[in-house]
């Protein structure tokens, strides 16, 4: 994973990522999370970035711990942070073995395991789910191939309701997202200018079963609003539901 790229943005994060737990439509992460809570249980949140989210889980869990590979990162939780006394944030590869992890009651992951990489993705899956314990819950936010296509279909007919001719729409929509037909068969299409992982419910099954090893236990389309997909904020009253999303994955440890 590109350490230097993620410390170089850091101080631009809030500006450029559109995190789930901030911009998700009706507060879908926080309800999921407060399904599992406890003050007697632990969580990790497994790609926390600046830890937009551990205010709020140190709230509802009795230990929260922090993990991430950018320490320009893991700076800015901190600061968030400074007040808790039941935090712990600290540096970690986990696209490495994490057996040094404390096993935890439930792991959050947002939009972190996004890498191109096959293999730096399966350990970073395999590592999360060893570090569940027995009966413990994952909470895991992916990109969705799905949504994706979704939205150009849907800035298509933008552009058919403006009066363009169904061919001149499916000219003008923007398809930059797109790569090579290889990486665009195993789901990885671009975000802005960076190759990323995004996955189809039914692939999303296959993984928490076969590498993952753990049980499903549901699988929910996390909304956001169309102006977090469209740099143009003047959407249209017609284009409502539904709406863009992420798959967030609920799994339990055997």
């Amino acid at each position: 994973m590109d350490v230097k790229y993620w410390n170089d943005f850091a101080d631009e994060y809030d500006e450029f990522v559109i995190d789930a737990f901030t911009y998700g439509r009706s507060n879908t992460i926080a309800a999921t999370v407060e399904r599992f809570a406890s003050p007697e249980l632990d969580i990790a949140d497994y790609g926390c970035g600046p830890g937009k989210m551990l205010p709020f889980l140190a709230r509802k869990f009795h230990y929260v711990y922090g993990y991430d590979f950018s320490d320009k990162l893991l700076d800015i939780a901190r600061r968030h942070c400074v007040q808790l006394k039941n935090v712990e944030i600290a540096q970690a590869d986990l696209s490495q073995p994490v057996d040094h992890l404390p096993m935890t009651d439930v792991i959050v992951s947002l939009n972190a395991v996004i890498m191109p990489d096959p293999k730096i993705r399966t350990q970073f899956m395999r590592g999360m789910a060893s570090r569940i314990k027995p009966g413990g819950h994952l909470i895991m936010n992916v990109p969705s191939v799905e949504s994706l296509l979704y939205t150009a279909f849907r800035e298509t007919e933008w552009y058919r309701r403006q009066g363009y001719t169904p061919q001149k729409a499916e000219f003008q929509t923007d398809i930059s997202s797109l790569t090579g037909p290889r990486r665009l068969a195993q789901g990885v299409l671009n975000r802005g200018s960076e190759p990323t992982k995004h996955y189809l419910r039914e692939e999303l099954m296959v993984l928490v079963r076969d590498e993952m090893r753990l049980d499903l236990v549901d699988m929910i389309k996390m909304e956001y609003d169309w102006k977090t997909d469209f740099e143009n904020d003047d959407i249209p009253d017609w284009m409502g539901e539904p709406y863009p999303w992420d798959w967030l994955v609920i799994a339990k440890a055997k």
